[in-house]
């Protein structure tokens, strides 16, 4: 029995009421348990035990539970008490049909991007179930000692500060110096705090981004294949999608300056250093082709460099956004690759003005943020542990990603083409003809193994005969074993 239930409200008796006759206590039980509110097997107080708690006679008690046990609701077992009759499955009880919601909603379907999530669920009790995701970093990777340790640190000082409370313009200033920095002596970009807006993710940097920019109506570029929940975002905002390939040179920029003829264009979204999901790099060429096009046209670029750290072939290119005679582009980068999905630190760069309105939408939808995270990161970017920690991991990722091309060619052969990226952290694998790429996907799932399907990244829902396959949240054993997984579902997916 669960201690300190407090049975008067629980059952929904009149406060004011001294005495309750035993069908009123009856029904309450029966409600109770009807809504959920008393589970199957809850042990009941005694009768005399009850009594005290109702304020009532024992025999009214007693009276109450007969009622109920005869009826199916309560059984009485000897030595051990009254429970609730633990056949009652929520199969068995009767259903209770909650009222709906009154005013209509707009109608809000899931996006088939999300549904994999179910999938994910689905595996999680099973054992030695592996997962191919999108490109994630392996959180078993990281300095536990090194994190703990600023935590603390961030902490004390924020308690001896009294900044602990949600957060202040100081820690998010501190952040924002922080990643100013990062971004001026890695990235090339020409920026100070005053250029930099922090958000809790991708996904609400986007959303704020594109929601000082577009209006119902307004032409978006997106490429061919892309990232869905972005798309969403431009689709929630009213944006008509317009879609433009991609080639072994990244965006078609040719396709572009036509699609500027033929519309009025007002933003395009892509992501030049490593593209999601084909993970091919945009050329120099291109990238100035692309620039002055948005010069000429007066659209904006959203440039998301999701991944930057993570180039293995050579330097990494420099952002668009480093170009420093460009007024058209807004920067969209994170944290997360770098220290995993539980620091949610993600960030805008763009000019002044568009950081001043960001600064006040995000204050309405945000608030204060956590000051102690803001403080903890910026010491380890300050310090150089973050640094540290890219060095080790980028040795260990590059290393994974030999291990499962490897892999993947001694398992599937000639039935794959793969084309290794300059960096990132997961590779895009095309399938010849005769694979079933959307069967071989549901198929995995019976071997323990998740991947997304090429068709979720397509935002015209046009099947894709290729895979995106995060190698970096598996170690070298679950690469070679994941493979094995995959190439039996290929197997049987031929068409």
């Amino acid at each position: 029995m669960v201690q300190m239930r407090k049975w008067r409200p629980l059952l929904r008796l009149e406060e004011g009421t001294s005495q309750a006759s035993y069908r009123k206590i009856a029904e309450g039980l029966v409600n109770a348990i009807l809504e959920g509110r008393l589970p199957p097997g809850t042990l009941l107080p005694g009768t005399r035990e009850m009594a005290q708690l109702l304020d009532v006679n024992r025999k009214t008690v007693i009276l109450a539970y007969e009622e109920a046990m005869t009826k199916g609701w309560l059984i009485s077992e000897p030595r051990r008490g009254t429970f609730v009759n633990a056949q009652l499955t929520p199969k068995q009880l009767p259903s209770v049909t909650q009222p709906s919601f009154a005013p209509q909603l707009l109608d809000q379907p899931l996006v088939p991007y999300f549904t994999h999530n179910a999938q994910v669920v689905a595996l999680e009790h099973r054992h030695h179930a592996l997962f191919f995701d999108n490109g994630t970093s392996d959180h078993r990777l990281l300095p536990q000692a090194v994190l703990h340790r600023y935590y603390r640190h961030a902490l004390r000082n924020s308690f001896a500060s009294n900044t602990v409370r949600y957060g202040s313009e100081g820690t998010g200033y501190h952040l924002r110096c922080a990643l100013a920095e990062m971004l001026r002596n890695n990235r090339g970009l020409t920026v100070t705090a005053e250029n930099i807006c922090l958000t809790q993710g991708t996904q609400m940097s986007l959303y704020l981004s594109a929601s000082l920019l577009l209006k119902p109506g307004d032409v978006v570029l997106v490429e061919r294949l892309s990232y869905p929940p972005a798309w969403e975002i431009f689709r929630k905002l009213g944006a008509q999608l317009v879609t433009v390939d991609i080639d072994d040179e990244g965006c078609r920029t040719d396709q572009v300056e036509r699609l500027c003829r033929e519309h009025s264009v007002r933003m395009i979204y892509l992501t030049p250093h490593h593209q999601f999901p084909t993970t091919v790099s945009l050329h120099a060429a291109r990238r100035q082709h692309l620039l002055t096009l948005a010069a000429q046209h007066d659209f904006c670029i959203i440039e998301e460099d999701y991944d930057h750290e993570f180039h293995f072939n050579g330097r990494p290119y420099l952002p668009l956004a480093s170009d420093r005679t460009q007024r058209h582009v807004i920067y969209i980068g994170s944290l997360s690759k770098t220290l995993g999905s539980t620091f949610r630190c993600s960030y805008v760069v763009a000019p002044t003005q568009v950081i001043e309105v960001l600064h006040r939408n995000t204050a309405l939808m945000l608030g204060d943020a956590d000051a102690v995270a803001q403080t903890m990161l910026a010491d380890l970017i300050n310090d150089g542990e973050l640094k540290k920690h890219l060095r080790r991991v980028t040795k260990e990722y590059r290393a994974r990603r030999e291990t499962l091309q490897n892999c993947l060619h001694e398992a599937l052969g000639e039935r794959i083409q793969l084309r290794e990226p300059e960096g990132g952290l997961a590779l895009w694998v095309r399938f010849e003809e005769g694979i079933n790429v959307d069967r071989m996907v549901a198929a995995a799932v019976g071997h323990g193994l998740v991947v997304r399907s090429g068709r979720q990244f397509s935002p015209q829902d046009q099947p894709q005969n290729a895979l995106r396959l995060g190698f970096a949240s598996l170690n070298q054993d679950e690469i070679r074993e994941a493979t094995l997984r995959l190439a039996k579902a290929c197997g049987e997916s031929a068409c």
